[in-house]
C-alpha cells in the first residue's frame, strides 16, 4: 500500500511539472496558439502590413503564419523576422512598375540587341515559344526573384519552414492535379515566388513535377493550413473589392477577370466559415494595381484591426509575456549572411552551366562581392540569355565552400523574343512616312547566349536583315555572319518640288567581335553585296551605276540608354569606319551619339550628334551622306541636304510632367539643332534649327507634336511616333 501511494504521488508530481511546463508554452491569454490567414489580393494584400502593426503595438502574438499569393509574400517577410516597420520599408523601396512589368528593362538587353538596324523603337516585347507559340505567362518574374533571394537570403539552409522565427506555410495552385499546393519546405524564395505567380502575367514555377501558379484559385485565405499547422485559435485577414456592375464587363479581359473573381470568392467563403475571428480589409475604393498607394492601403489594415479590438483584446499578452514570445522569435531568427563570392552554380544543362560560372567568375571573380554587385550581374545574364530567370542563396556546408550559389531556370524550349514598334511622321511637304518594323531573336533551348537576329521592315524603306551572333561560351568574344535585302528611299527637291530615288540593296555580311554584355561592343568584318539604283544619277561629275561592292569596316556601340524609344537618362554612340570597294570608291566614317542626364526631378537635359563624312571623296548621288527632319534639323524637310561631310549637334531640355496621361507621364521637350554641310559644287553650308515639342512614349514608340523655325524664321509642324 505504502509503494503504491509512493507511486501516486510521483505520479501527480509528473502531472504538475507536466502541466506547467505546458502553460508556459501557452500565451498569457490562455487561448493557445494564434495564427493568422491573409488571403491574396495583389496591391490591396498590402493591407495585410496594417493589420500586422497593430498586433504589435498591442501584443498580440502571431504563433503560426499563412498566406496566398500577396498574403504569402507579406506573410514570408514576417516569417523570417521582419517586423511590420522593415516590411512597409521594404514596400517603400520597391520598384513596383519593374517587379511586376511584363517587359524586360531596355537597360538589361544584351547590346548586341541595342544595334541601330534592330533596336525596338517601343518597350513592348513578346515572349513566344516553338512555332510562335503564348508564353506561358508575360513577366519571367526575374525582379521578383531577386528581391526575394535577397529578403531570405539567411534562411538558405532551412528546408522546413516549421524551423522559421515564426512557422509559415503558402499556398499555390498545382495546375497538373487541379488542387491546392501548401508549401512547407524547401527553398523559401521558390515557394513564395510560386504563391506569387499570378497566371497569365508570372510564368508558373515548376516544383517536384508540380506546375504551380497563384493559390488564390483554390484557397485563397488559408484558413485550414493554419489550424492544421497547430493553431488552437485562427484570425483570418480578408479584402474586400468593389462590387461588379454588369455595365463593367463588356470585353473579353473584363469577362475573364470577372469569371476569375467569381472563383476566388467562393472559396474565400468557404475559408471564412472556419475562422474564429473574421477581420474584413475595406479596400473597396483602391484597385489590384494602386502599388504606388500603399500607405493608404497600409492604413487601412490597421484601421480594420481596430475595429476589431474588443475581439483581439482577449489575445493580448501582458507585457512580460510579449516580451518571452519577442525574445522566442529572435532566438529563432538566424543572423544576416555576410558577404562572399560565388562558390556554385547551377544551370539547366552540363553545358550552360560551365559557361554561366565562366562568365560569373570574368564577371566577379573569386572576390567578396555585395548582393547589389551579384543581383546586377545576374540580371543581365538572364537577359543575354533568355531563360525564364535566376535566383541565389547562400551556401553553408561542412563539406562545401560557403559563399553564393546560384539557380539558373531551365528553358521551357525554343524561345522568340519579338519587339514590334511603330515609325509614323507627318510634315508638310516632304513624304509621309510610316512603317511596322518587327525584331526578333530567336534563342534556342539548348543554347547558352547566341541568338538569331532579324528585323523586319514594312512599309516605307521596306528590308530584313537578319545576324546569327554566337558568342564563344561565357567568354567576351563572338562571331556574327549576317544576311540583308534591303530597299533605301533617296528624296531631293527643288525648292517646293520633290523626286524621290530609290537604292536596293542585298547581301551578306561576317563580322568577329568584343563585346557580350549589356552596354558596349567592338567589332570587325566586312559587308559585300550589290546596290541596284533606280536611276542614274550624276553629282559633280560622279555617276552612280549599280554594281557590287565591298566595305570592310570597324565597328562600334555604346548604349547606356533605358529606352530605345524615349529615353530619360543614359548615354548612346554608334558608328563606323571602314572603305567601300565599288564603281566610285571611298573611305567613310559615320558616327552619331545622344546623352540623356536628369539633373532633378523634372527636368532632363539632352544632347545628340550625328557625323558623316568621306574625307574629301566625291560621292555618287545615292551614297552622299542625307540628313533632314527629325532629331536631323527638325525645321527642314527629311532628307533636306545630300553632303559628302556633314556635322550636325543639338542641345535642349525635357520637362517631365507630373500628370499621368495613357499610362504615362508627357514631357514638354525644347531643342536647338546646328548643322554644317560639304554640299560639293555648292559649297559648305550652315543651317539651325529651334524645336519645341509635347512627346510621350507608348510602346510601339516616342509619340509626339512639334514646331520647329528655321533660321529664316520658317515654321514646320510635326506629327510623329517612333524614336525620339
Amino acid at each position: 500500500m505504502r509503494l503504491l501511494i509512493c507511486r501516486a504521488a510521483l505520479l501527480l508530481v509528473f502531472a504538475c511539472i507536466l502541466h506547467s511546463g505546458l502553460r508556459a508554452q501557452v500565451p498569457s491569454g490562455g487561448h493557445g496558439r494564434v495564427g493568422v490567414a491573409l488571403g491574396g489580393g495583389s496591391a490591396l494584400g498590402l493591407a495585410h502590413i496594417g493589420v500586422i502593426r497593430y498586433f504589435e503595438e498591442h501584443r498580440i502574438p502571431i504563433d503560426d503564419i499563412a498566406g496566398t499569393s500577396m498574403g504569402g509574400l507579406i506573410g514570408g517577410f514576417y516569417a523570417v523576422g521582419m517586423d511590420s516597420g522593415q516590411i512597409t520599408k521594404l514596400v517603400e523601396q520597391a520598384d513596383w512598375d519593374v517587379l511586376l512589368d511584363p517587359v524586360p528593362r531596355f537597360v538589361d538587353q544584351p547590346v548586341v540587341d541595342k544595334q541601330r538596324w534592330d533596336k525596338a523603337a517601343g518597350n513592348l516585347t513578346l515572349r513566344l515559344g516553338k512555332h510562335f507559340s503564348l508564353p506561358a505567362g508575360l513577366n519571367s518574374g526575374q525582379a521578383l526573384s531577386m528581391l526575394l533571394s535577397r529578403t531570405t537570403l539567411a534562411y538558405s539552409e532551412v528546408s522546413n519552414f516549421d524551423d522559421l522565427p515564426t512557422p509559415f506555410r503558402c499556398v499555390a495552385t498545382d495546375l497538373v492535379s487541379g488542387k491546392a499546393a501548401v508549401l512547407q519546405q524547401g527553398s523559401l524564395p521558390h515557394a513564395m515566388r510560386a504563391t506569387m505567380s499570378l497566371p497569365g502575367i508570372f510564368t508558373p514555377v515548376k516544383l517536384h513535377g508540380m506546375v504551380l501558379v497563384d493559390g488564390g484559385l483554390v484557397e485563397n485565405i488559408p484558413v485550414d493550413v493554419v489550424r492544421e499547422m497547430g493553431a488552437r485559435t485562427v484570425i483570418a485577414v480578408s479584402l474586400e473589392v468593389p462590387k461588379t456592375k454588369p455595365s463593367e464587363l463588356k470585353t473579353i479581359s473584363d469577362v475573364l477577370r470577372q469569371s476569375v473573381s467569381v472563383v476566388i470568392a467562393d472559396n474565400e467563403r468557404r475559408s471564412l466559415r472556419h475562422a474564429d475571428l473574421h477581420i474584413a480589409v475595406d479596400t473597396t475604393k483602391f484597385s489590384v494595381a494602386d502599388y504606388s498607394k500603399w500607405k493608404e492601403i497600409i492604413q487601412a489594415g490597421y484601421a480594420a484591426a481596430q475595429e476589431s479590438a474588443a475581439d483581439l483584446a482577449k489575445f493580448e499578452l501582458s507585457p512580460e509575456g510579449w516580451e518571452q514570445y519577442q525574445r522566442a522569435r529572435k532566438q529563432r531568427m538566424r543572423p544576416p549572411v555576410g558577404q562572399g563570392a560565388v562558390v556554385a552554380v547551377v544551370a539547366p544543362t552540363t553545358s550552360f552551366q560551365h559557361r554561366a560560372k565562366a562568365e560569373i567568375d570574368r564577371r566577379l571573380g573569386n572576390r567578396v562581392v555585395s548582393e547589389a554587385e551579384l543581383e546586377d550581374v545576374l540580371n543581365g545574364m538572364v537577359e543575354a540569355t533568355a531563360v525564364p530567370g535566376a535566383s541565389y542563396h547562400w551556401q553553408r556546408a561542412p563539406d562545401k565552400p560557403e559563399g553564393y550559389k546560384v539557380t539558373f531556370f531551365p528553358r521551357p524550349g525554343d524561345q522568340v523574343l519579338v519587339r514590334p514598334s511603330f515609325q509614323y511622321s507627318l510634315s508638310p511637304g516632304e513624304p509621309t512616312r510610316a512603317a511596322l518594323k518587327l525584331s526578333t531573336a530567336t534563342v534556342f533551348e539548348k543554347a547558352y547566349k547566341s541568338r538569331l537576329l532579324t528585323a523586319i521592315n514594312a512599309g516605307y524603306d521596306p528590308g530584313i536583315r537578319t545576324e546569327f551572333y554566337y558568342p564563344f561560351g561565357g567568354s567576351p568574344y563572338f562571331i556574327a555572319p549576317g544576311a540583308f535585302v534591303e530597299r533605301f528611299n533617296v528624296n531631293s527637291y527643288q525648292g517646293p518640288v520633290r523626286s524621290s530615288d530609290t537604292r536596293d540593296r542585298f547581301g551578306g555580311s561576317f563580322y568577329g567581335g568584343l563585346g557580350t554584355w549589356r552596354f558596349a561592343q567592338l567589332r570587325v568584318g566586312v559587308q559585300a553585296g550589290y546596290d541596284s539604283y533606280g536611276s542614274t544619277r550624276v553629282v559633280d561629275g560622279v555617276r552612280a551605276a549599280s554594281g557590287g561592292f565591298a566595305a570592310p569596316e570597324f565597328r562600334w556601340i555604346y548604349n547606356s540608354q533605358d529606352s530605345g524609344g524615349l529615353p530619360t537618362h543614359g548615354t548612346r554612340v554608334e558608328g563606323s569606319i571602314g572603305y567601300s570597294f565599288r564603281n566610285v570608291s571611298y573611305p567613310y566614317l559615320q558616327n552619331e551619339f545622344s546623352t540623356y542626364q536628369p539633373v532633378a526631378r523634372y527636368v532632363t537635359l539632352l544632347g545628340f550628334g550625328r557625323t558623316g563624312t568621306s574625307f574629301g571623296t566625291k560621292l555618287d548621288y545615292y551614297e552622299q551622306f542625307a540628313t533632314g527632319g527629325v532629331g536631323q534639323l527638325s525645321a527642314y524637310r527629311y532628307q533636306a541636304f545630300h553632303a559628302n561631310t556633314m556635322q550636325t549637334g543639338g542641345a535642349g531640355v525635357i520637362l517631365h510632367g507630373p500628370i499621368r496621361l495613357l499610362s504615362t507621364y508627357p514631357g514638354l521637350a525644347m531643342w536647338y539643332e546646328a548643322g554644317r554641310f560639304d554640299m560639293g559644287s555648292l559649297g559648305w553650308q550652315t543651317h539651325q534649327s529651334a524645336s519645341a515639342g509635347v512627346f510621350f512614349a507608348t510602346p510601339l514608340g516616342a509619340a509626339g507634336l512639334a514646331l520647329s523655325l528655321d533660321e529664316a524664321g520658317k515654321a514646320r509642324f510635326r506629327l510623329m511616333l517612333g524614336s525620339f
